[in-house]
């Protein structure tokens, strides 16, 4: 036992997941959580800490945010199918592995992000600038201008995960209403968290002069009025 624990010890963190991964789902498990996989590498190695287990399952996850996911093809073997819930990445499924690593190339920084919404907005008749301000309580992200009329403009990130869009989200949103300097407000935001938001919530905001506005995320961003 002390041999075997011994040979598991200068495993690296992600072979060990791996390796529970693969087990659990050859018991019929093919669905697990973050706790379920950490708990199951824990019984085939004992001395790994949990809090670097888990760590770990952001740099193996196929479609993970994390800017220190891994590249190697190897050492990517977990697909997210939903938030905390994991399977094991199956190319015929999930697709290729390129398209994410290539989805993963594109991601702007936040500022090289900002720049293209500002591009987008000019190229649909706003004067735009990024509010050298923006970190003051209630202040957005871009402000734009048209007909004399002021816009805030709030960027939520694509590439941050989706709880820390959520908090922003709702941060936006009771900045937009709040603040009574500008005339109209827009709140960028990806897709899926577009989706998330109720029809009457929408139409309420309408109503508040705030607009949702999808950001499309191709190789460049575009947004969708």
């Amino acid at each position: 036992m002390a041999n075997n624990l011994g040979n598991l010890s200068k495993k690296p963190n992600w072979m060990i997941l791996k390796e529970a991964a693969e087990q659990l789902v050859k018991s019929g498990k093919k669905r697990f959580s973050r706790k379920e996989l950490t708990k199951f590498a824990k019984t085939l190695d004992p001395t790994r800490p949990e809090t670097s287990l888990d760590f770990e399952i952001d740099l193996v996850t196929v479609n993970s945010n994390s800017k220190d996911r891994y590249r190697d093809p190897d050492k990517l073997f977990l697909f997210r199918i939903a938030r905390g819930r994991y399977t094991l990445y199956d190319p015929e499924i999930h697709g290729p592995l390129e398209k994410y690593l290539e989805e993963y190339r594109f991601i702007p920084t936040r500022k090289h992000l900002l720049a293209q919404i500002i591009e987008e907005l000019k190229k649909i008749g706003y004067e735009a600038y990024e509010n050298q301000y923006h970190r003051k309580p209630l202040a957005p992200d871009i402000i734009a201008k048209e007909n004399n009329e002021r816009i805030g403009v709030w960027v939520i990130d694509p590439a941050i995960d989706k709880p820390t869009q959520l908090k922003a989200l709702a941060y936006a949103l009771g900045s937009a209403i709040l603040n009574k300097k500008f005339n109209s407000h827009i709140i960028t935001m990806p897709i899926d968290l577009v989706s998330s938001i109720p029809p009457e919530l929408k139409e309420l905001l309408e109503k508040l002069k705030v607009k949702i506005v999808l950001l499309k995320e191709e190789k460049k961003y575009a947004l969708i009025l």
